[in-house]
């Protein structure tokens, strides 16, 4: 590269003369010439003493190295170059008194931005009139060009590698033998190599072994057809550290123009991070429980996961690079295109093909209902579109069997959604309402309703769907539906919410209640009727037994001593019968009404009033009462609850087999109702007659032997089942029997 040519003395003189004190005036003008000269010369010129320390500069110097003339002045000389790259200032004055000279010597030079650039030098001695060397002079010139066109080069040399140095990837220009030329500091970070350790050495050094033996056939391959384009597309690129630790990279090549021809400028990219957020982003797909198909913008299948090879019955190497038609039945596949296209003309996530049925193509051949999401994905070499397929094959045939239960139900079934659009009917709804169900679908509920009712009903609907449970519609209200004909009936609605795919949903249950409502105001007519005959009864009929009474009375006193103990029997007996069937008349009186017992609700104290009527039972106190347990205090309706403890207290009293014993009243505990039992030690009743005894009109021993009309439990029964509870008999130990009933908490809401 450089040579020394040792030659005669320069006969050049020097630019640089010692003047004296006093010159004359035609060498005064001579010096202004020279540095007239020397400025407007297009190759650096550079003098410096003895000492090695820069005495001139002129413009082209400037340009060349980056320092202006008052910044590099009495600098060293040897600064402007790299260390090694030219001897001592000292033994160049040596090999300058000793008659050498330098004439072009090719090095490199360092400007003032550290940039190091090859420069050709020619050096010369300056020397005084005695022929004394007083300094040096240097001739700077750049070899590869001429001098004003490097000149003109420079700044832009110098921003272009700036730009490459600031670039966020690593950046690596080679030549045609693949020598690196120059790296930036990324290319430093990313490889762990110094700058230094990399200038000039072959590019393989950054490259794993098992790369490199196809590199320089690809390297010789793109320089006859130097494009910029992305290297190795389609394949796995790896760069190689300096601990021998390997990493996946993704490589940009640009051809750069250069002086010297042709060069490739290499964008690195680590892409270790972006193969770690792809695996991850791979092993959730292949974890999804649907099928994942994953295509680009020309319909090509790029990835699936094991759900797809599942539901489809391909392996995945028979669909990897195929197109996405190859899953879809042949009737659909002619649209497919147009709609992908229109997708990534507009891609946002959405569900494919909203309202209507779609179905995917298995391997063998057979098809099946799908529901499809799209989703579309950025990546490094453009859009992509990943699918969510599921098959709902069994959806389907539950929505089938769901369609079929409805449509084989007794009622009218009406399902609507969330805007009160009808979504199906059954075959009861067509016959109830009058139209045929293609009347019905996709309308609104409303036109079933009576207009006078319209209004009310979107509130009422967004309130249920705000807070959906199963229920009845209108509770307490009367509702109407509205026939095709105009005509109005009266109804009752159950409502379900129904969780479908598509949102919530409610299905309507719609009763014909007209004929049950005749029905129910028949019944309440009759009862009215009865209650009103037997309040008739039981006074007009009562009349003549007072009389029959008053007449056998008088009898017994008119003859009193003057009829036989016999007939006297006759009369008392007769007199006996005449009452019960006085307290037979109340009796069933109070039955007819029992469902209707109320009075004022008042706040009851429990054990109070069991002792109360256990003392108007049994005023000789010749029994005993007990009470066990904790006795509520709270409202209820009282004369009810005092007949049924009258009736079960006086009842035991009656009946009993001796004239003392033991009555025992229990409060058992019971979260839902007030329960009590009424326990005795008397003969008791045999299982038998357990359900016997609630019927009307019923004794278990002879009338003339104890008074009463039979009526007494069953009215106690009637009463308590009005209000909701229920009672029982078992056998008490060991004897006696237990009457256990129950008695709602809330009796105002009950009755």
């Amino acid at each position: 590269m450089s040579q020394l040519d040792h030659s005669q003395k320069n006969e050049s003189a020097s630019p640089q003369q010692p003047q004296p004190v006093k010159q004359p005036d035609y060498v005064n003008e001579q010096h202004a010439l020279l540095a007239a000269i020397v400025n407007s010369s297009d190759d650096a010129i550079i003098s410096s003493d003895l000492s090695g320390n820069i005495l001139s500069w002129n413009h082209a110097a400037e340009i060349l190295f980056g320092y202006t003339a008052t910044a590099i002045y009495q600098r060293p000389f040897a600064s402007l170059f790299p260390a090694g790259q030219l001897p001592d200032h000292l033994s160049l004055i040596k090999l300058m008194q000793q008659g050498a000279s330098i004439g072009h010597f090719e090095t490199m030079r360092r400007c003032q931005d550290g940039t190091e650039l090859p420069v050709a030098l020619t050096i010369s001695a300056m020397r005084d009139e005695g022929d004394n060397i007083i300094g040096l002079s240097l001739i700077a010139r750049d070899f590869s060009v001429g001098y004003r066109i490097a000149a003109r080069l420079t700044q832009s040399e110098r921003h272009f590698r700036q730009v490459v140095d600031a670039a966020p990837n690593a950046m690596v220009m080679i030549d045609r033998r693949g020598l690196i030329e120059m790296v930036n500091s990324q290319t430093e970070a990313i490889f762990g190599y110094t700058r230094t350790e990399l200038l000039g050495k072959p590019l393989e050094i950054l490259i794993p072994s098992r790369f490199q033996r196809h590199h320089p056939s690809l390297r010789t391959g793109y320089f006859a057809n130097p494009i910029s384009r992305v290297m190795g597309r389609g394949r796995e690129l790896y760069g190689l550290r300096k601990d021998g630790t390997e990493f996946p990279v993704e490589i940009g090549l640009n051809p750069i123009e250069t002086a010297d021809g042709i060069k490739v400028l290499s964008a690195i990219v680590d892409i270790t991070e972006r193969k770690r957020q792809e695996e991850r982003f791979r092993l959730v797909v292949e974890a999804a429980p649907n099928a994942m198909v994953m295509i680009d913008s020309q319909g090509k299948i790029e990835m699936v996961n094991a759900q797809t090879e599942t539901i489809f019955g391909y392996e995945r190497e028979e669909l990897l690079g195929q197109p996405m038609e190859v899953l879809i039945p042949e009737r659909f596949r002619q649209h497919h295109p147009g709609l992908r296209s229109h997708f990534f003309s507009q891609p946002s996530s959405r569900s494919m093909g909203t309202g209507r049925d779609l179905f995917g193509l298995r391997k063998d051949g057979t098809e099946f209902p799908v529901e499809i999401g799209l989703n579309p994905i950025e990546t490094a070499e453009g859009m992509k579109v990943l699918s969510a397929i599921v098959d709902i094959s069994e959806r389907k045939r539950l929505e089938e069997r769901f369609r079929l239960v409805v449509e084989a139900a007794p009622n009218a079934m009406v399902m609507i959604d969330g805007h009160g659009k009808i979504e199906m009917v059954n075959a009861q709804t067509e016959h109830l309402f009058g139209y045929p169900r293609t009347e019905l679908l996709g309308q609104p509920m409303e036109m079933l309703i009576p207009a006078r009712f319209r209004s009310q009903h979107p509130d009422l609907r967004a309130h249920y769907f705000a807070s959906p449970s199963t229920r009845a519609m209108g509770s307490g209200r009367d509702l109407f539906g509205l026939r095709k004909d105009g005509s109005e009936f009266q109804i009752e609605i159950g409502l379900n919410p129904i969780q479908t795919a598509d949102g919530l949903k409610v299905l309507s249950a719609i009763v014909d209640i007209s004929e049950r409502k005749r029905f129910t105001d028949e019944l309440s007519r009759r009862n009215q009727e009865l209650n009103n005959f037997a309040y008739v009864a039981s006074h007009d009929l009562k009349s003549p037994l007072r009389g029959v009474d008053q007449l056998a009375t008088w009898l017994t006193e008119d003859l009193a001593g003057k009829i036989n103990d016999e007939t006297n029997e006759h009369l008392r007996l007769m007199r006996m019968r005449i009452k019960r069937m006085e307290r037979l008349l109340d009796d069933l009186l109070l039955y007819f009404r029992a469902g209707q017992l109320g009075g004022s609700v008042e706040h009851i104290d429990f054990a109070e009033l069991v002792r109360d009527v256990f003392d108007l039972c049994c005023p000789d106190q010749s029994f005993r009462l007990e009470l066990h347990g904790e006795f509520p205090r709270c409202h209820t309706h009282k004369v009810p609850l005092e007949l049924v403890f009258r009736n079960l207290i006086s009842n035991t009293v009656k009946h009993h087999d001796t004239k003392k014993g033991c009555i025992v009243v229990k409060a058992i505990p019971n979260e839902q109702w007030l329960e009590f039992a009424v326990c005795d030690d008397g003969p008791g009743i045999s299982a038998e007659h357990s359900e016997r005894v609630f019927a009307m009109f019923q004794t278990l021993r002879p009338r003339d032997e104890v008074e009463g009309s039979g009526m007494g439990l069953a009215i106690i029964k009637k009463t308590i089942e009005s209000l909701g509870g229920h009672i029982k008999l078992s056998a008490n130990q060991p004897r006696g029997a237990v009457f256990n009933f129950t008695w709602p908490r809330n009796t105002a809401e009950a009755l």
